[in-house]
């Protein structure tokens, strides 16, 4: 039992070792080379676009709910009831993608509820070092 609380503090540790975003928000940029640092800016602006887009999607199947609801009743009231059936199946189905494309936002994209903070420290960090340069 206590082989296996260890195995799991050792892959969440090692989980974070490997997310650069963590790292830089934990212990600053300071260790990582120049290229490295115009990389992670790259990457953080391709990921936020690709978050971006996956909270657009998620927000139009979240607008179908009410619609759906609203049809399910419509049908109900004029007695339609396999459209009825059929909607609230799809409803549930809806809501069960609409959890689980949220657990994989929070899970995937975990540090760019900072990304403006990650950001200003790499750009920080990278004007500090054209000064040191500069300097010299």
């Amino acid at each position: 039992m206590a082989d296996r609380f260890w195995n799991r503090q050792i892959n969440r540790l090692e989980q974070a070792g490997n997310n650069d975003f963590l790292l830089i928000l934990t212990g600053g940029a300071k260790a990582y080379a120049t290229h490295e640092l115009h990389q992670l800016l790259r990457r953080l602006r391709i990921e936020s676009m690709r978050l971006r887009e996956i909270r657009r999607t998620i927000f139009r199947l979240a607008i179908c709910v009410p619609l759906m609801l609203f049809m399910a009743c419509a049908a109900g009231l004029l007695g339609w009831l396999p459209v009825v059936y059929g909607t609230l199946a799809a409803l549930l189905f809806l809501t069960l993608l609409l959890i689980a494309g949220n657990l994989y936002m929070r899970g995937r994209f975990q540090c760019h509820d900072r990304g403006k903070r990650l950001r200003c420290i790499i750009q920080q960090e990278l004007e500090r070092r054209r000064k040191d340069v500069g300097a010299i």
